[in-house]
């Protein structure tokens, strides 16, 4: 399986670990149009409670993210809106919290952290790069999970973090 035919679907923040750090899922399918929203609850208001994750069989690749660099409000945790909104991109699936205090938005040249339904994998490497933030390592197998550490935890730059097994 090609990376670069896989597309963003879920992004599901799991919570915060003992260190306050953010702990997400960024859920990738071969396949974005091929979804089931009633099963999944997508299309029911609010998307707090009743959209849930993709099932198994429309999972490709499952990343794990670990940061206190950033924190992302997910789609899945709204009040206001069905998770549909973000199949249609009326609403991103996560994006980055301005409320947050551990950026400074005002004086931060970078824009806001945006993931959209159906972004390339490399597109949302690409905008966690710019935070600094990378996955440690891809696998193609849906079963596990990957965790992600920013750049300054690596000895080796040259790698910038990935390992592919």
């Amino acid at each position: 399986m090609q990376e670069s035919e896989l597309k963003l679907i879920y992004v599901l923040k799991i919570g915060y670990n003992t260190k306050k750090e953010g702990l997400y899922e960024f859920i990738f399918s071969k396949d974005p149009s091929s979804v089931e929203p009633e099963k999944w609850g997508w299309n029911e208001m609010p998307a707090s409670g009743n959209a849930v994750p993709p099932t198994e069989e429309f999972i490709s690749l499952v990343l794990s993210l670990k940061t206190d660099k950033i924190d992302l409000i997910c789609l899945h945790e709204l009040n206001d809106r069905a998770y549909m909104d973000g199949y249609y991109t009326i609403h991103a699936l996560a994006y980055q919290d301005v409320d947050d205090d551990s950026t400074d938005l005002m004086y931060d040249e970078l824009p806001i952290l945006v993931f959209h339904y159906g972004m390339k994998l490399n597109e949302v490497q690409d905008k966690l790069y710019t935070r600094d933030i990378l996955f440690k390592e891809i696998t193609p197998n849906k079963s596990e999970t990957v965790t992600s550490e920013t750049n300054a935890n690596f000895d080796d730059d040259d790698d910038m973090g990935l390992n592919i097994n």
